[in-house]
């Protein structure tokens, strides 16, 4: 029901009474519901004073927002619903791909997380001793036997070993490691 949209299709939408109505509720419902998010997270951002993306979002649908309102009340001559509504939807869609993209981030992160052994054999002066992973300090040295996950990075100070790093290089296959070999956890 844009005349600027309809003006560009060539085409006229029906009319009836209240016709002229059809933009403002559906922009404003569009404003109120889908730019709550982006309506919150300004007011938050401005609140704790740390202006961000989601402040300028928040002031450019209310700003367009505010300009339609004026226009239908007669003030302006400025009708924005469709942008509003433009705006919202792909600031929307942009959002959900950047929660989505955070979620399976975080998922990726807790995957390599597992993959930590909860203990580490630790070769000391007094021989082997198994301490939990917590307690490994820089320069310790630390017995990994086949098979086992090396359980913090570093570097190879004796022997050699085949080495799975797919999850942090790609690489499809073990890779030979040996005396000064760089080894991640």
């Amino acid at each position: 029901y844009s005349p600027m949209v309809q003006e560009w299709l060539q085409f006229s939408m029906p009319s009836f009474p209240g016709s002229d109505l059809v933009s403002p509720v559906l922009g404003t419902i569009i404003f109120l519901y889908g730019g709550s998010v982006f309506l919150k997270g300004g007011w938050d951002e401005l609140r704790s004073r740390t202006p961000g993306m989601m402040l300028l979002i928040s002031l450019a649908i209310s700003v367009a927002f505010l300009a339609s309102l004026a226009t239908t009340l007669g003030f302006f001559d400025l009708e924005f619903w469709w942008e509003l509504a433009l705006l919202v939807t792909i600031m929307l869609f942009g959002h959900w791909q950047e929660m989505r993209a955070i979620g399976q981030a975080q998922g990726a992160l807790g995957a390599l997380a597992a993959l930590l052994p909860d203990e580490a054999e630790r070769v000391g002066p007094r021989g082997v001793e198994t301490v939990p992973i917590a307690m490994l300090r820089t320069g310790d040295v630390v017995l990994v036997r086949p098979g086992a996950r090396v359980p913090a990075a570093g570097g190879i100070v004796d022997g050699a070993a085949e080495l799975h790093d797919s999850m942090i290089t790609g690489e499809p296959r073990p890779v030979d490691q040996g005396v000064g070999g760089r080894v991640v956890s």
